[in-house]
């Protein structure tokens, strides 16, 4: 029987510091060892781009539970009014959290031939290859994410949600300035 006021069904994720480091893995793997495979990179994509956008209910409910909500408020410049509300804060004032939410809600609530989101589309295109940086470029096979105003690698994407929430995080004060590196 796990201790009282765990989750018995995450594991050892129990905190938004828990989930914090398991998106930082995930952002390092895609960064340093990416499969190659376009399918695994999007299983992998798509996996940690769902648990950026599930943070949200994390960090409102351990903030809530510590009755620390004026935190929150303070740091939104706003009351937020629950986590469907601290949603809506998140996509309006960043457009990675705005793709991330697109694209877990489009694998949530999946319907055939059903528009996943007004702005969001994914791909396998084309990239330059960073290693190649002053040299003949090399263009490399990448799953990308596009809007009107955006394009970013699934990668790249993880990796500015990782980010996001480490900034976020830190100025809510649930994890560390070491952490959030």
């Amino acid at each position: 029987m796990p201790p009282a006021g765990t989750n018995a069904r995450t594991f050892c994720l129990q905190t938004p510091a828990d989930l914090f480091r398991k998106m930082q893995f995930e952002a390092h793997t895609l960064r340093q060892a990416p499969p190659d495979d376009l399918s695994e990179r999007a299983y992998a994509v798509m996996n940690a781009v769902t648990s950026a956008w599930q943070m949200k209910d994390w960090v409102y409910e351990a903030i809530r539970q510590a009755s620390q909500l004026d935190v929150l408020h303070r740091v939104a410049g706003r009351r937020i009014a629950g986590t469907r509300d601290f949603g809506n804060f998140l996509t309006a004032n960043s457009p990675w959290m705005n793709m991330s939410f697109q694209l877990a809600t489009a694998a949530k609530h999946f319907v055939v031939n059903a528009d996943a989101g007004p702005e969001v589309i994914t791909m396998i295109d084309f990239q330059i290859d960073p290693a190649f940086a002053g040299q003949q470029p090399v263009a490399v096979q990448e799953i990308m994410v596009r809007t009107r105003n955006n394009s970013i690698s699934g990668p790249d994407l993880v990796l500015m949600l990782v980010f996001v929430w480490g900034r976020l995080l830190l100025d809510l004060g649930l994890i560390t300035a070491e952490e959030a590196t």
